[in-house]
């Protein structure tokens, strides 16, 4: 995929929407490089790094990952919105916005961008902040100066009974004319709150240093230096404040680190701070690390990075990717594995024969909607979490027209199939997925039947369609299960294999009772259970050969 090269406006704004942002360059005394090597060694930490999927990580650049309590994802992404056609205008084609996903069962939800109140198009629109109950965000908005820069500046705006309002520039005391302020983290207090932020106001210690404001009654104080000890002579950015450990965490290119920027963190409030500390590896690499952010458990949380990722040559560092951790000792997520019970002593085979049959269930004209193809490349887990970030639209528009305990029941009555019928039915999926690789590692080759279904709302024809696109999502889910894991045995290049017969029935068994075949009755024919159990696909047969010699 294109790209402008290394040295131009993409590296420029993934290095955080300001400028003059490359990092320190390495020190090349062999005593700087051997010191920097012990340091490495003896701080490693018992850390899981993970990418983020393609679905939240592109060939360009994504940073700031929030998780919120309610399993929303909050992230910035800078992203190419024109054809390769339009280079020659490149500056006009690109934008940085404010994004919205769900992590569910399934994994991330298709990204939504925040609407136009916050994403508006006459700006770059990033580094955010919200009120812990969601109803503010503060963050940063940038245009592009004549001489090519970028002057960045703070924004709010407010979420009145679910809507974002539009968004009001804070006042010049914090954004000082003529100066950058971005990169704000609120923390909030009884009474007060601070609003912590990155400028390169006068009298701070280098380039871009992090300041602080306090909020109250109203109005913003003077916003003040956080100090000696968090500042240097170069630049600190990325401020994320721990209110229950008091720990300030940051990003600098000068405090002794591994290369590039590192993360750090300092106990301590306002002005008075403990001694920056290291997070060591691998949180950080010898690359850039920044955008530290914790989630309510205290033992994840995403950064972003350019160290070379998965999905771009190894040499390939232009861009910034979102990285999740996890704290090992604590539970963190395994995905495509499924652990046997102690003591266990069903084969595989049984387990499959017990779980059988499992229904997979889809949100309406899922996948690739008003198309007539037989195939698609979507994957059944993607569509899934698509399917329950819906969760609150299916259940608002069943409860439509309904009052107090009507409205209150249909709701529950939502939640309840998305719990016991939607995400059950997935978990079932991951475990006969597990056991489907130990048959076919054991030498079995091996036969499942694939059902397709559809509700009544389209012609017969387009439903048997419709139905054999769900049946290929599990066939791409189950290619890329284990990372590939199955894939040698669907393309035949073990000699035993695994069979999948497909069966599309389109609507012919949608015989559901209330369910709706007008597409203005959205809540009985979309939003409704009885619309929703028909819209599926079932593995109903099994069978296994014994071993191939």
């Amino acid at each position: 995929m294109w790209r402008k090269g290394k040295t131009g406006l993409i590296i420029f704004m993934a290095g955080w929407l300001f400028p003059a942002l490359q990092a320190q360059e390495f020190r090349e005394t062999p005593l700087y490089r051997q010191q920097q090597r012990a340091y490495m060694a003896q701080d490693t930490q018992p850390v899981l790094i993970r990418e983020l999927p393609r679905e939240i990580n592109t060939p360009f650049s994504e940073y700031n990952g929030l998780l919120s309590a309610d399993s929303t994802f909050f992230f910035t992404s800078l992203r190419e919105e024109s054809e390769p056609d339009y280079e020659a205008i490149f500056d006009a084609y690109w934008s940085s916005k404010i994004y919205t996903s769900k992590l569910t069962i399934g994994g991330f939800s298709r990204p939504i961008p925040l609407p136009k109140s916050i994403n508006s198009p006459q700006y770059y629109n990033s580094n955010f902040t919200f009120s812990k109950k969601l109803h503010r965000i503060y963050f940063t908005r940038c245009t592009k100066t004549g001489n090519g820069q970028l002057h960045c500046e703070l924004w709010e705006s407010r979420n009145i009974h679910g809507r974002w309002i539009e968004a009001e520039r804070l006042p010049r005391r914090i954004n000082l004319q003529g100066y950058i302020c971005t990169q704000p983290f609120l923390a909030e207090g009884k009474g007060r709150d601070i609003l912590y932020f990155v400028s390169n106001r006068p009298r701070g210690y280098g380039g871009y240093d992090i300041w602080y404001s306090v909020y109250e009654n109203g109005k913003y104080g003077e916003p003040v230096n956080a100090g000696s000890l968090i500042n240097s002579a170069g630049n600190e950015v990325t401020p994320f404040y721990d209110s229950d450990t008091r720990r300030l965490y940051f990003s600098s290119d000068t405090h002794l680190g591994i290369g590039g920027y590192d993360i750090f963190y300092s106990t301590g409030e306002r002005t008075q701070w403990t001694a920056p500390q290291n997070l060591g590896v691998p949180y950080n690499s010898p690359y850039n690390d920044f955008y530290f952010t914790l989630n309510s458990d205290k033992t994840s949380g995403y950064i972003s990075s350019n160290r070379p990722a998965q999905h771009r040559a190894a040499a390939d560092t232009c861009c910034n990717d979102l990285l999740a951790f996890f704290m090992q000792g604590y539970d963190a997520p395994a995905p495509d594995t499924a652990a046997s019970p102690a003591g266990d002593t069903l084969t595989a085979a049984q387990k499959i024969e017990l779980l059988l049959p499992v229904t997979l269930y889809f949100h309406n004209d899922e996948p690739n909607p008003k198309s007539g193809d037989t195939l698609t490349a979507a994957n059944y887990r993607n569509t899934l979490a698509d399917y329950i970030a819906l969760k609150g639209t299916y259940q608002a528009e069943y409860a439509r027209g309904l009052a107090g305990e009507a409205a209150e029941a249909a709701t529950q009555a939502i939640g309840r199939f998305f719990a016991d019928s939607v995400e059950n039915s997935y978990r079932k999926l991951e475990l006969i997925s597990s056991y489907l690789l130990q048959e076919l590692q054991a030498g079995r080759e091996l036969t499942i039947t694939v059902s397709g279904f559809a509700s009544a709302l389209h012609s017969s024809d387009y439903n048997l369609k419709l139905s054999m696109r769900r049946i290929q999502s599990l066939v791409n889910y189950l290619r890329e299960y284990g990372n590939g894991a199955l894939t040698p045995y669907l393309d035949g290049k073990h000699k035993n294999r695994l069979i999948i017969i497909r069966n599309p029935q389109g609507s012919s068994m949608a015989h559901q009772r209330h369910v709706s075949d007008n597409p203005n009755d959205r809540r009985n024919s979309i939003y409704s259970i009885a619309a929703s159990l028909e819209r599926k696909i079932e593995i109903t047969g099994y069978r296994a050969a014994p071993p191939k010699n």
